[in-house]
C-alpha cells in the first residue's frame, strides 16, 4: 500500500525536499498510518514530518487518552509533536453551529495558522477513499455542481491528502500486518453526525452489496478533477472576455452569457459566485440555476443569495454584488428556499423541508405552507400585474381583482399588497390567504416553509394577538376554510 501512497505523493507533487510536512495527528488509524508513512517517506525525499494533534474539548478521559497516545507514538519514533487545545462546544454555541462544523472549522484555523507562521509548507490531512465517497455523497444530497461532485481534491495548498488513493480497509489491514494500534474514537459511532450516518447507514450496505463501490466513486471523483480542470481554463478565458469586477462584485456580459451553452453558462456564473461568497458553503446548485432563471426576466428583476449578496438584471449586464440587506425595493424580487428576502419594508424567509419533519400545520396568518412540488415556475415577490389569478378548491380560478374587493381593501391600497407568486398564479397574498393549487396535503413530501415579519422585529411573526398562531391542525379542505374565517 505504501508504494501506491508514494507514487500517488509523486503524481500530485505533494512535497519537496527540503520542506516541513505537518500532518494531523488524531490518533486515529488514518492518521497513524499516515504519519508513519510520511515519516518514511520523508527520510528518502528530504522532507521533515511534524505533527499536530488538536484537542477539542468533547470527550473528557477519552480525549486525554487520545492526546496521550499521540504524545507517546511520536516520542518513540522521534517526531516532533505540537498539542493544541481547543474548546470547540464554546465556539459551536458563539458561532451557532454544530460540533461537527465546529471541530472542522477550528482545525483547519489551527492548521492555517502553523502555515501563516512559517512553521509548516504543507500541512497532511487522513482523508482517505471512504472519506471521498461520503463528502461526495453528502454534496450530492446538498444539491451540488460539478465541484461539489468531484469531492476533496489531492492537493490544495498547503494541504495535501496523500491517502486519498487508499481505502479505510487497506489502511487497517496495513497497520494490522505492522502490528501497530491505533485509538478508536466514540463519537464515530454516533449516528447524531451526518457522516456517521452516511458512513454506517449508506456507503457500509453500499459496498456490501457491490464490493469496489467506493474505490470507484474514488476514481470517478479524479475523472471529474480533470474534466474540472480543464474547464477551469475555459472559463478564464471567458471571464476575461465577459467578466468585469465592479466595487465588491462583478458585471458580467449578458450578451456572453446568453450565447454560451447552458453547462458553461452555469459554470461561469458559480464560478462569479463563489468568488464572491468567498467560501459561503450555503451555495448550492439551486442558486446558480435561479441565477440563470433570471436571465430571463425583465431588466431590473433581483434574487437574493447566500452570504448577503444579491443578483440584479440590467439591460446588459448581470450584477453578481455583496451588501443586500434592508434596503425596500418594489422591483419583483426572485425566490429560493434557505434565502431571507427583504420587500417593501417586510422580510420573507423561505425554507425548504421535508413532510414528515413537520408534523401537523397550524394556522397562522404570517408564516404559510406550500407543497413545492406543485410550484411549477420562479417564486418571486412582488405587487400585482393584470391576469394574476388565485386557485380555489375544486380546480377553480378567481381574479385578484375580485379577491381583494371582497375582501374589502381600499382601492388606493390594493397595488400596495405583497404577493408571493409563481407567474400569474398567487400563491400567497401576504398577510391574507393563500392559493389552494399550493396547499399542503396528505400526498405533500417537500414543503416550502414561508415567514413574514416586519424589519424591525427579530423574532419572526408579528406579535398581535389576532396574529399568534393557533394549534389547531388542519388540511385540504377544512383548513381553507378556517383560514377564510380568520382572515377575512
Amino acid at each position: 500500500m505504501e508504494t501506491r501512497v508514494y507514487g500517488y505523493m509523486e503524481r500530485w507533487k505533494m512535497a519537496e525536499p527540503g520542506m516541513r510536512v505537518l500532518t494531523g495527528f488524531s490518533g486515529g488509524a488514518d492518521s497513524v498510518a499516515l504519519l508513519a508513512m510520511l515519516q518514511e517517506y520523508g527520510q528518502r525525499q528530504g522532507f521533515t514530518v511534524e505533527a499536530l494533534h488538536v484537542n477539542h474539548g468533547i470527550r473528557g478521559a477519552e480525549a486525554k487518552r487520545d492526546q496521550a497516545f499521540c504524545q507517546a507514538f511520536c516520542e518513540a519514533r522521534g517526531i516532533p509533536c505540537k498539542v493544541v487545545y481547543e474548546d470547540v462546544p464554546a465556539y459551536a454555541r458563539r458561532e451557532k453551529i454544530s460540533l461537527e462544523e465546529a471541530g472542522r472549522a477550528v482545525r483547519y484555523r489551527v492548521f492555517s495558522g502553523e502555515v501563516a507562521a512559517g512553521r509548516a509548507d504543507r500541512v497532511a490531512l487522513a482523508h482517505h477513499q471512504n472519506d471521498q465517497a461520503e463528502t461526495m455523497l453528502f454534496h450530492l444530497m446538498r444539491g451540488t455542481g460539478l465541484r461539489g461532485l468531484r469531492g476533496m481534491e489531492p492537493i490544495r495548498l498547503p494541504y495535501i491528502r496523500p491517502l486519498l488513493c487508499v481505502s479505510r480497509q487497506e489502511i487497517e489491514s496495513w497497520l494490522g500486518k505492522r502490528q501497530m494500534i491505533w485509538m478508536e474514537d466514540s463519537t464515530n459511532q454516533e449516528l447524531a453526525y451526518t457522516r456517521n450516518q452516511l458512513r454506517h447507514q449508506v456507503i457500509a450496505p453500499m459496498e456490501a452489496i457491490r464490493p469496489g463501490s467506493i474505490g470507484r466513486m474514488a476514481g470517478l471523483a479524479e475523472r471529474l478533477l480533470e474534466l474540472e480542470d480543464y474547464l477551469s481554463g475555459k472559463l478564464e478565458h471567458l471571464k476575461k472576455q465577459g467578466v468585469q469586477k465592479e466595487g465588491e462584485g462583478f458585471s458580467v456580459s449578458l450578451k456572453i452569457l446568453k450565447d454560451l451553452h447552458p453547462a458553461m453558462r452555469k459554470l461561469l456564473i458559480h464560478g462569479c459566485l463563489e468568488s464572491l461568497l468567498s467560501g459561503e458553503r450555503d451555495l448550492k446548485a439551486l442558486h446558480v440555476d435561479q441565477v440563470c432563471r433570471l436571465l430571463e426576466g425583465r431588466s431590473g428583476s433581483r434574487l437574493t443569495l447566500p452570504g448577503g449578496c444579491y443578483a440584479v438584471l440590467e439591460y446588459e449586464k448581470l450584477l453578481l454584488k455583496k451588501g443586500y440587506g434592508g434596503e425596500k425595493s418594489e422591483e419583483e424580487v426572485y425566490c429560493v428556499p434557505g434565502g431571507e428576502y427583504h420587500y417593501m419594508g417586510e422580510i420573507f424567509c423561505l425554507t425548504l423541508e421535508n413532510c414528515e419533519k413537520i408534523g401537523e400545520i397550524p394556522v397562522n396568518r404570517y408564516t404559510k405552507w406550500f407543497d413545492y412540488d406543485k410550484i411549477k415556475g420562479n417564486v418571486v415577490l412582488r405587487t400585482r400585474r393584470p391576469g394574476d389569478y388565485l386557485e380555489l378548491s375544486g380546480g377553480g380560478h378567481k381574479k385578484l381583482k375580485d379577491y381583494l374587493i371582497d375582501c374589502k381593501i381600499p382601492r388606493e391600497k390594493r397595488d400596495r399588497c405583497i404577493l408571493l407568486a409563481d407567474e400569474s398564479h398567487i400563491l400567497w397574498v401576504a398577510g391574507m390567504r393563500i392559493s389552494e393549487g399550493c396547499k399542503v396535503t396528505e400526498g405533500t413530501k417537500r414543503v416550502l416553509k414561508v415567514q413574514m415579519r416586519k424589519s424591525e422585529s427579530p423574532d419572526g411573526d408579528q406579535m398581535d394577538e389576532v396574529q399568534k398562531e393557533s394549534s389547531k391542525p388542519i388540511y385540504g379542505t377544512q383548513r381553507a376554510a378556517a383560514e377564510f374565517e380568520q382572515e377575512e
